[in-house]
């Protein structure tokens, strides 16, 4: 937990950040209880033995940090920058190592060509590095949380109060965990694409699992879809650690964006309707990508780490991007006609073309396109938000500014208003 706070004297911002969250905390806590419990409904059946209670990870996973930050503020250890930045590439690299380390494991465990002391042996190692990624990981995770405040602070989102001094206060405080994210379970009618209701499940589903469940959702006739999440705005926010660098800061942001959008009336109607939900995803995909690539800018392209120059685009032998867009141009089509068996037959024959140009999707249905389709940026939406959302990004002085606009938008028509449409 930090809350980014500088002044004269030095106050220690672990120690605000833990009051600032521990308030919101507490309110999930208050919330009055229901007399009665609610009636089971068909989600219950088909979802409710592998439901991710998003409540109980919160309040467990809050109080982890209490210890950490104690210590930082009886026993501060202070760390240059340079210190800080190595910190964090040891705990990465160790994650990736950890990483194919298990999929070794799994695949030898799989194909049964080792011995079982073979086996034994490379469980010892990943034990080994998975211990020395718990001793780094909350001083790694309050490392990334204070350069993203920092940066974020230099945008102009914190506040500014007297309290023993000056004092730049962001909330909410950026904070997150590594931790295995779960999964989704994305729902759709098969009339149309529509992303009518997801259900977070647990991250410890097998294949079988997954697909029973889809399987169940199909029965009610409706498209359903389980696949793992790439973070969850929960507080502190659930953050895979197997990512790039770059993809970690930008991850951390967009899910602080999403928490911080939740004090304002773009994250109060987030649910109001599709529409509304897309322009909450592409805003803070667009915010946390740039303040990701601002964060790795300041503190990790040194000499060194600097990414290499990009080479000039070239034609690429099979663009994805936009056969994804013509497949779901043609799914639109056909349903619209009422042709959902073909809508259905042509993108599993789309899927198996995606494959043997080497993109692998497990599963290609309307459930699909009505999650990835929220992010307006992507190739699976046909939406013009993302458009409108880059438009407003480039007209905005700063980043900052973006931000706060988007921040106030609760309808699609404020949007259109909002860049003179």
């Amino acid at each position: 937990m930090q809350a980014f706070l500088h002044h004269d004297r030095d106050m220690n911002r672990y120690t605000f950040g833990l009051l600032l969250g521990l308030i919101l905390v507490l309110c999930l806590c208050i919330l009055p209880p229901s007399d009665q419990a609610p009636k089971p409904t068909v989600w219950d059946e088909i979802a409710g033995p592998y439901v991710f209670s998003i409540s109980e990870w919160e309040l467990g996973n809050f109080f982890n940090k209490w210890g950490y930050s104690l210590e930082q503020f009886f026993i501060p250890k202070k760390l240059s920058e340079q210190e800080s930045v190595k910190r964090v590439e040891d705990y990465l690299s160790l994650a990736q190592s950890a990483g194919s380390l298990q999929d070794t494991i799994n695949r030898d465990k799989a194909e049964g060509n080792s011995s079982q002391a073979d086996i034994e042996s490379l469980e010892a190692q990943l034990a080994q590095l998975t211990k020395q990624m718990h001793s780094l990981q909350d001083q790694v995770e309050a490392i990334i949380e204070g350069q993203i405040s920092s940066v974020l602070t230099d945008e102009g989102l914190s506040k500014t109060i007297s309290l023993v001094g000056r004092v730049n206060i962001l909330f909410p405080p950026v904070d997150f965990q590594f931790q295995e994210e779960p999964n989704v379970l994305i729902v759709s009618p098969r009339d149309k694409i529509e992303l009518t209701k997801t259900i977070l499940l647990s991250p410890d589903l097998s294949l079988e699992q997954i697909e029973d469940i889809e399987n169940k959702v199909q029965g009610i006739n409706m498209s359903g879809l389980v696949e793992r999440v790439g973070g969850v705005a929960t507080y502190p926010s659930i953050i895979p650690q197997d990512d790039s660098l770059q993809s970690l800061l930008s991850t951390v942001a967009h899910e602080w964006l999403h928490q911080y959008f939740f004090f304002h009336p773009l994250g109060r109607n987030y649910w109001a309707n599709y529409d509304m939900t897309s322009i909450n995803e592409t805003a803070a995909d667009i915010g946390g990508n740039e303040i990701g690539q601002l964060v790795y800018q300041r503190y990790y392209a040194g000499e060194g780490n600097e990414t290499a120059t990009p080479a000039a685009p070239s034609q690429p032998a099979f663009d994805f991007n936009k056969e994804m867009r013509q497949i779901r141009v043609t799914v639109d089509q056909l349903l619209a006609q009422g042709q959902v068996d073909e809508a259905e037959q042509y993108m599993e024959q789309m899927r198996e073309y995606l494959a043997q140009n080497g993109y692998y999707i497990r599963k290609l249905n309307q459930a699909y396109f009505a999650f990835h389709g929220t992010y307006s940026d992507t190739p699976g939406s046909v939406s013009p938000i993302g458009g409108y959302l880059q438009e407003l990004r480039q007209e905005s002085p700063s980043l900052g500014d973006f931000i706060k606009t988007v921040s106030g938008i609760s309808s699609y028509e404020q949007l259109l208003k909002t860049i003179g449409q």
